[in-house]
């Protein structure tokens, strides 16, 4: 039993996962002589078991069985060394995992030799319970990468990896303890039954059923709903633990009877089960580049893997509730196990909840996004033509009915319902693509709008709509005149400055157009056409001038001439 009890804690070594190469992944020569060496030990094994006395038998398979860890303890530590940064840490885990079950594997057949009996040693082992932990920590830090690349978390990418330890780990909590639970409903609570001479050995062996159990989920649990690096890989891992955990289960039923006599070829298994190990660990990982993990799920992957754990979950309970609607009294093992399901349950789905709010924040995130995206300049951060034109139909709109309000008198009306729109146009702007390069002309853009920008009030909209030309939306409700704002926009822009390390005088033509309550186009697009007649006269003039609509025969205006307090609007 005390081997048994090595072997299982070997199997846990089965988890390791494929070694990382620079390669494709294509299995060298070497490793199918590796596989052909496995058979062959096996094969032996078997010959062995047939062919001599069951003592004799025993303690040579228990002395290829401890070889075997040993030669997949220095497989692990060997290729940790070689390995890839990302490929360490679980090769250093099985690693520390093998190598203790190895040493416990080695007492247990100096237990033989001394002509002991393997189960009077056998309570000794629970302490290898730990290496269990070590197992599934390695198991979880294999190579795999999402299903969806969208997962985990773009600021703190170890957040999302832990996330993913805790839902695979209580997932295969939540599998294996519902298999548990009807197990015990079916047969297993009748086997107790009977009697059990030794009850803490008894614990043992279904602690150590219900650890390897979990063990073999989370790899079916990586291997449904990950992308392993690997699927050879974890393939071979998966089949050692199954075979690890089936030859536990002989175990403990055997015990569960009182039958410690465990049978001589109980090591094969476990010694096929590490060799499996062995071949994972030498099995090369084929590089993939970020295009082949950009998938999306399959929504019918994501529902099972929701699903799943609470399947299982409602599959053992059903027992349970027949129980209850009968009145039958549960005993201390189904309420203990119901229990803390219902516990590991409620803590998976809080996770699940705290991950779908993250998903929700980060949904709107980028709903806000794609919203300033649509609507802004990606160049400069201005608004675009849409978001210009959709706030320039919403102001003429405002104007129109504040305007048209009974009971307003004309001074109020025209102080509150004033709003014009400023054209402006970059003078030589061509040229400086030219001669500096694209570079500087993005320069000279930002710059320009940096100025826009900070020479308008907030109320105020300044967007580019398009390759060198800006328009400003300006409303009333201040001290200063459209003109008075248009003429310092103007100064502000034709400020010196710097491009591509070289002083650089900028020129700017303006249009301006101002709606007030005695002439008004109700059409937006006209307003915005009547600014850019305006700016287009400026540039056919003299260049740095600004140009006042009247809806009149426009009238040019040098945009250097001061603008005195008593000047009207009009007299421009």
């Amino acid at each position: 039993m005390e081997a048994a009890m090595v072997e299982l804690d070997g199997a846990r070594s089965a988890m390791p996962a494929p070694r990382p190469s620079a390669g494709s992944g294509r299995a060298p020569p070497w490793f199918w002589y590796a596989v052909g060496g496995c058979l062959l030990l096996v094969g032996l094994q078997l010959g062995t078991v047939v062919l001599a006395a069951p003592r004799s038998s025993q303690i040579s398979t228990q002395l290829v069985l401890s070889g075997t860890e040993i030669v997949a303890t220095v497989a692990c530590l060997w290729t940790a060394r070689r390995a890839r940064r990302g490929d360490r840490r679980w090769r250093l885990l099985i690693g520390a995992m093998v190598g203790g079950s190895a040493a416990a594997t080695a007492v247990t057949a100096v237990v033989l030799l001394r002509g002991r009996s393997i189960d009077e040693s056998w309570s000794g082992y629970a302490v290898l319970l730990v290496f269990y932990a070590l197992a599934l920590a390695g198991l979880l830090c294999l190579p795999t990468d999402p299903v969806d690349s969208r997962s985990g978390h773009a600021r703190w990418p170890w957040r999302g990896q832990v996330r993913w330890y805790l839902i695979t780990t209580m997932d295969a909590v939540l599998i294996v303890g519902s298999v548990i639970l009807l197990e015990w409903q079916i047969s297993l609570d009748r086997l107790v039954g009977v009697g059990v001479t030794d009850p803490t050995t008894f614990r043992v062996a279904l602690v150590h059923q219900v650890c390897v159990l979990i063990l073999a989920a989370a790899v079916l649990l990586i291997a449904t709903f990950r992308r392993p690096r690997s699927p050879a890989a974890l393939a071979l891992l998966g089949a050692g633990l199954l075979t690890h955990g089936l030859t536990i289960n002989i175990i403990a039923y055997r015990i569960a009877q009182d039958r410690y006599d465990l049978p001589h070829w109980i090591s094969v298994p476990f010694t096929a089960a590490f060799l499996l190990i062995l071949l994972a660990v030498l099995v090369p990982t084929p590089v993939r580049t970020r295009e082949e993990t950009l998938t999306s799920p399959h929504p019918r992957a994501l529902w099972a893997h929701a699903a799943l754990p609470y399947a299982a979950l409602g599959a053992a309970g059903l027992p349970i509730v027949a129980k209850l609607i009968n009145s039958t009294a549960l005993d201390r093992f189904e309420a203990s196990v119901i229990v803390g399901l219902l516990v590991v349950a409620l803590g998976r789905q809080m996770i699940t909840l705290a991950e779908n709010i993250q998903l929700l924040a980060k949904v709107r995130e980028r709903e806000d996004q794609l919203r300033y995206q649509a609507f802004h300049d990606p160049l400069t951060g201005l608004a675009n033509r849409a978001l210009f034109t959709r706030r320039l139909r919403r102001a003429v709109a405002r104007s129109v009915d504040a305007d048209d309000a009974p009971g307003r008198d004309e001074a109020s009306i025209r102080q509150e319902t004033t709003m014009s729109v400023l054209f402006v146009d970059l003078d030589h702007f061509k040229q400086v693509n030219d001669a500096l390069g694209h570079a500087a002309g993005d320069e000279l853009l930002k710059i320009s709008a940096q100025r826009l920008r900070a020479g308008t009030r907030t109320a105020d909209t300044v967007a580019r709509l398009g390759g060198d030309e800006f328009a400003v939306i300006l409303e009333g409700r201040g001290p200063d005149t459209p003109c008075r704002v248009a003429g310092r926009l103007a100064s502000a822009l034709q400020a010196p400055c710097d491009l591509a390390g070289r002083p650089y005088l900028p020129r700017a033509s303006l249009g301006l157009v101002t709606l007030d309550h005695a002439t008004r186009p109700v059409n937006p697009d006209i307003l915005l056409h009547q600014a850019d007649l305006a700016m287009y006269t400026a540039k056919h003039g003299r260049e740095g001038k600004l140009v006042v609509h009247r809806f009149d025969p426009p009238i040019p205006f040098d945009h250097p001439r001061p603008l005195e307090d008593s000047e009207s609007e009009e007299s421009w």
